[in-house]
C-alpha cells in the first residue's frame, strides 16, 4: 500500500495543485432480537432476547483525480448476547480472515460482547481505463439475490437482518475497462493462510451484447478450481438473471446455479423470484447436520444444507415513507420454508425503522433426528432503528 500511495502522489504532483476532498459519515443502529423456539428434546426451548448497538464511522479521501483512500471502523456492543453468536444473526460484528489484525475485543463473554474492527482500509489508484485497489475491501460477483453461487471471494449470507455492509477482505484488486461496457477484474484475496486452501485468486470478465450483460469467472477458491458464468438481461418488462459455477475440489466436482426474474407490475410493487440448485447438498434431512458442520459453512460459502430451492419476494410501497416486504425461501425436496416479513418506515431523512421476523415452517425434529431443513428454525422477531450522519 505504501508503494501505491507513493505512485499516486507522484501523479497528483504533476498538476499545479492537488485537490484533497474528505467525506466523513457513518451510522448508529440499535437492534432488538427475540427468539421463540419450539418444544424440543435436543435444542434450547426457552425464549431469549438480545439487544445490539452497532456504530460505524466511514472516511473517504480523494487526492486529485488519481487516488482515493477509504477507511471504516465499526464498533459493536451487545449486553446479554450470549457471546458473539447472538450478534452474528443480526449481520453485524461479522469478520473475515485478516492478513492485518485489525479486529479487537475488549470483552467477549456470555453476558457481554464489545468488539471493534477496521472493516475497510484501502487505497485506490485510478488512471484511464485502470483501477488498482489494495487493502481491506468488500468484493462481490454475480447477480443472485437469495442465492449467490458467484459470491466466493468474501461470502455473506442473505439470511441476516442487516445486509448493508459485508465484511471487508484483505485483497489486491485490478479493474481494467474496455470500451463502454467491457471490464476485466483480477483479485487476489487472503482467506486465512498462504497455501492454496487459504487464498482466493480469481478473474472475472464482463461485457454487454444488446440488452444482455455476460460474465465469466475463473479462479482458485480456497483449494477449489472454479469456473462460472453470469447473465443479466430483460424479456420485455421482466428482468432476468442467472449465475452458474462448477467447482472442482479434491473429490467430486459440484455445481451451483441460480436463475431469477424481477418484475414491476406497478410503480410501487416489485416481484422477484429465483430457483437454485446445489448438487453437493444433502439428499435427505438426516444428512443435513453432517453437511452443515463442514468447512464450506464455516467460511460462509454455503448457508443451505439441501439441494433444490426456490425464493419469492414481494416489495410494496404503501406510502412514500412506508414499505412492506415479504420473502419466502423454500426447500423443494423437504418440503419446508423460511418466511421473512418486514416493514420499513422512514421516520426522517436520516432515521429509519424496520420491524420484521423469521419463521421456519416444516416438520420439526424428532428427538435428535432432523426431518426438514427450515422446520428446525425457531420463530424470531426483530426491531432495528438506524440513524445516519
Amino acid at each position: 500500500m505504501i508503494a501505491l500511495l507513493t505512485l499516486t502522489l507522484a501523479f497528483a504532483a504533476d498538476g499545479d495543485e492537488a485537490l484533497v476532498q474528505a467525506d466523513l459519515g457513518g451510522h448508529i443502529k440499535s437492534f432488538y432480537v427475540a427468539s421463540f423456539p419450539y418444544e424440543s428434546e435436543v435444542f434450547p426451548s426457552e425464549p431469549s432476547g438480545v439487544g445490539i448497538v452497532d456504530g460505524r464511522l466511514n472516511l473517504k479521501v480523494d487526492v486529485g483525480s488519481h487516488l482515493q483512500f477509504e477507511a471504516h471502523h465499526s464498533l459493536t456492543l451487545s449486553p446479554g448476547s450470549g457471546g458473539s453468536s447472538g450478534v452474528l444473526s443480526a449481520g453485524v460484528a461479522t469478520t473475515a480472515p485478516e492478513l492485518m489484525p485489525l479486529t479487537w475485543e475488549a470483552v467477549d463473554e456470555p453476558s457481554l460482547l464489545f468488539r471493534g474492527r477496521v472493516d475497510r482500509l484501502s487505497a485506490r489508484v485510478s488512471v484511464p481505463h485502470l483501477d488498482v485497489t489494495v487493502g481491506r475491501q468488500a468484493i462481490s460477483f454475480g447477480s443472485g439475490a437469495f442465492f449467490t453461487p458467484l459470491d466466493l471471494v468474501s461470502p455473506f449470507t442473505p439470511a441476516v437482518i442487516d445486509q448493508e455492509y459485508k465484511p471487508g477482505v484483505d485483497a489486491a484488486r485490478v479493474d481494467v475497462y474496455a470500451g463502454m461496457s467491457g471490464q476485466i477484474t483480477a483479485v487476489a484475496a487472503y482467506a486465512g493462510d498462504w497455501d492454496a486452501d487459504g487464498v482466493v485468486v480469481a478473474a472475472y470478465g464482463q461485457g454487454t451484447v444488446g440488452v444482455t450483460d455476460l460474465g465469466a469467472f475463473a479462479g482458485l477458491v480456497r483449494g477449489d478450481w472454479v469456473g462460472g458464468v453470469s447473465v443479466v438481461s430483460a424479456l420485455g418488462p421482466v428482468g432476468v438473471h442467472g449465475d452458474l459455477t462448477v467447482s472442482k475440489p479434491d473429490d467430486d466436482a459440484f455445481v451451483r446455479a441460480v436463475l431469477g426474474a424481477d418484475w414491476r407490475p406497478t410503480g410501487t410493487t416489485t416481484l422477484s423470484a429465483e430457483a437454485y440448485v446445489q448438487t453437493l447438498g444433502g439428499a435427505v434431512p438426516s444428512e443435513y447436520a453432517t453437511f452443515a458442520s463442514g468447512p464450506r459453512f464455516a467460511t460462509g460459502e454455503l448457508w443451505l444444507t439441501g439441494r433444490t430451492y426456490a425464493g419469492l419476494a414481494w416489495m410494496q410501497e404503501v406510502t412514500p415513507l412506508i414499505s412492506t416486504n415479504l420473502a419466502v425461501i423454500g426447500n423443494i425436496e423437504d418440503p419446508s420454508a423460511f418466511i421473512i416479513p418486514s416493514v420499513d418506515w422512514s421516520l426522517a431523512g436520516d432515521v429509519a425503522l424496520q420491524a420484521g421476523g423469521y419463521v421456519g415452517v416444516g416438520s420439526r425434529p424428532d428427538g435428535a433426528e432432523l426431518r426438514s431443513e427450515f422446520g428446525t428454525y425457531p420463530v424470531t422477531g426483530f426491531l432495528r432503528v438506524s440513524a445516519y450522519f
